[in-house]
């Protein structure tokens, strides 16, 4: 029981520190990409 327990925390501990990563670099890439339409887009 508490066997599953851990390994279901780490799991989501893993998830949600990889979709932080994934968003992070993704918000970097479009950053980078175009960076005047998300300055207008911020401003709005």
């Amino acid at each position: 029981m508490k066997n599953g327990q851990g390994g279901v925390k780490l799991s989501f501990v893993v998830i949600s520190v990889l979709a932080l990563g994934v968003s992070a670099w993704f918000n970097q890439a479009q950053a980078a990409e175009s960076q005047p339409c998300t300055y207008s887009l911020q401003q709005r």
